[in-house]
């Protein structure tokens, strides 16, 4: 017979109501340190385990999030799901991860929302993302969007960082460095007025007086990245700086830069973009615009909470600033 939060209590000598506040309720729990302390050890020792059908029936809800996201391909997505995801387990939910495919997921397709949750965190949707679930009921359900700041109009509450302002900072950094010449590593599609990110650069670049180049790329897969900044180093000579819009970006750039027999940074310097936490691992580390992945998943948080509790809310946006980690890769030798 599975364990009850009233088994617990008899055993402890407390009230049901505080044992149910430690287990089921553990970010607002007002119950003493030593308390909680004691009811979570026992609970382990009893094997307690907990009956998310029975929370579901007495609260009228699912006691689950989903957390929407285009892809886990990349460890920065990774990063902000597994922060997501564990902002969502303190509250004592359960998580779902979806890989949607924004980009290339057919409208209606099998990936369509089909199963029942207190609220949704989206992270880089799209604009379009009604008429991608045409029978889902999207406007019922509770939803933040957060993400990188990417050239969407987003409606209702969402969580976005600045990249913009970081891709002017990186172009500003490599200007003082004494860069002339500096590409810009871009995804094809994006390589273009009006894109975030493309403006961004090539604004702060023609501020800076830096001539700016691009390297556009047709096939992300890095073995091809690789191939591409060689292509374009040998055909046009090298850029003094580099700056990728994404780190996986980069890190294909630094290969092609070695085997061209150039150094980092001696002969050209490079930037990166997201904040892969493998980036500080390179010899030399490499620079990198950082999202915030923890504090991004907290904010969303917050607001989907507020959200499930509030519906009838005004819509609220938050802005969070970019980090800028400089690392060797980015710092000329005089």
């Amino acid at each position: 017979m599975s364990v009850t939060i009233h088994d617990i209590a008899r055993e402890l000598n407390l009230s049901a109501m505080t044992i149910s506040r430690v287990l089921n309720r553990p970010e607002q729990s007002s119950v003493a340190p030593a308390t909680r302390e004691r009811v979570l050890k026992k609970a382990s020792e009893m094997g307690y385990r907990p009956n998310r059908n029975a929370k579901a029936l007495v609260s009228k809800r699912p006691q689950m999030v989903a957390i929407w996201i285009d892809h886990l391909r990349s460890s920065v997505y990774s990063q902000i799901a597994g922060a997501c995801r564990d902002e969502i387990q303190r509250a004592g939910l359960q998580s779902e991860i979806c890989e949607m495919d924004w980009h290339f997921a057919k409208p209606g397709s099998q990936r369509r929302f089909e199963w029942m949750v207190d609220g949704i965190l989206a992270v880089d949707p799209p604009e379009n993302m009604s008429s991608m679930f045409p029978d889902a009921p999207l406007d019922r359900i509770p939803r933040v969007n957060l993400g990188s700041g990417l050239p969407v109009m987003w409606e209702g509450d969402y969580v976005r960082i600045d990249l913009q302002e970081g891709t002017q900072a990186a172009v500003e950094h490599l200007a003082q460095q004494g860069c002339r010449r500096v590409a810009y590593v871009v995804p094809a599609g994006i390589d273009r007025p009006g894109a975030g990110n493309y403006d961004a650069f090539t604004g702060a670049a023609l501020k800076a007086g830096v001539t700016p180049e691009y390297i556009v790329i047709h096939d992300s897969h890095l073995p091809a990245v690789r191939d591409a900044v060689k292509a374009y180093i040998r055909a046009n000579g090298k850029p003094d700086g580099i700056y990728c819009h994404y780190d996986e970006l980069a890190i294909a750039a630094f290969r092609a830069i070695r085997d061209l027999d150039l150094r980092i940074p001696e002969d050209i310097l490079l930037v990166g973009c997201e904040g892969n936490e493998f980036m500080e691992y390179f010899d030399p580390s490499i620079s990198t615009i950082a999202m915030p992945a923890k504090e991004l998943a907290r904010v969303a948080w917050n607001l989907l909470q507020r959200r499930i509790e509030q519906p009838d809310a005004a819509p609220e946006a938050v802005i969070l600033p970019h980090q800028f980690h400089v690392r060797k890769s980015s710092i000329a030798v005089r």
